[in-house]
């Protein structure tokens, strides 16, 4: 069963797809007009070659507590240094090879 609990590796994988879809389906497609003019209306290539960043970030800010059966990743997502962004917390765990996500909350 241990050979099946998902590495940080995968998890980063995982996180990063979860958070370029995201991205992609909420943020992009929600941009005011002005917003989107200024960009070029190429929010999702933007967010694509944003992609090796975010991974690094999800890196960075995971925690992992390896269970033998499962792990449990919990992720902060944020910057602090822009305080007027939403931070987001994240949990999800990691059992038989898939990942299920099952907390996300905007943490103010």
């Amino acid at each position: 069963m241990v050979v099946t609990n998902p590495t940080l590796d995968a998890y980063e994988l995982y996180a990063s797809e979860q958070a370029e879809r995201y991205l992609n389906e909420e943020v992009c497609s929600e941009l005011p007009d002005e917003l989107n003019e200024l960009i070029g209306g190429q929010c999702t290539e933007i967010v694509q070659t944003l992609q090796p960043n975010v991974q690094a970030l999800i890196r960075d800010r995971t925690t992992r507590l390896n269970l033998g059966v499962a792990s449990i990743y919990r992720t902060t997502l944020g910057i602090p240094e822009l305080v007027m962004l939403p931070r987001y917390e994240i949990e999800t765990v990691g059992i038989l090879g898939k990942f299920i996500t099952y907390r996300a909350t905007q943490v103010q």
